[in-house]
């Protein structure tokens, strides 16, 4: 009876050692970028720079990046800018990143964004999401800013 015991002890530890000593499978984002030098702002009429160190220990399967403005819930007609007369329209991307990322574990992701030269001043919000091959997913958020243009 002793050793039944012990040999159901013994089995119960190692199950526990084999289950603690999982990799984490969800993907891992290391944001290194966002706006020129880091700077979470980009300009109207420029590119807004990206840049990150992505990890999946079970391949990327693709890389979303969403960009909206805090007021993208609310119903904003597009409005006139006195001094140029120009429609100014709210900026927004969601794109779906595979060429290049799909398929592999490490991945530098670095991807310029065009921003018009019309989209609306003010901050914005920023998602990128990871997603690997058997569906895990991670979401890192950020805010921006979008400045004048020259």
């Amino acid at each position: 009876m002793k050793l039944y015991i012990k040999s159901m002890a013994m089995i119960a530890i190692f199950s526990a050692l084999l289950v603690s000593c999982e990799k984490n499978e969800s993907p891992t984002i290391s944001l290194t970028e966002l706006g020129f030098d880091n700077t979470k702002t980009v300009k109207q009429g420029t590119d807004l720079h990206i840049d990150a160190e992505i990890l999946a220990d079970l391949k990327i399967a693709s890389i979303q990046i969403i960009i909206h403005s805090e007021e993208a819930h609310a119903a904003i007609l597009p409005m006139k800018i006195a001094s140029n007369a120009q429609e100014v329209t709210e900026w927004a991307v969601d794109s779906i990143y595979t060429k290049g990322y799909a398929g592999v574990k490490n991945a530098d992701f670095h991807e310029h964004l065009e921003v018009p030269a019309t989209a609306e001043l003010g901050h914005y919000h920023f998602h990128m999401k990871v997603t690997d091959m058997d569906g895990n997913q991670t979401i890192k958020e950020d805010e921006i800013e979008v400045l004048a243009g020259n």
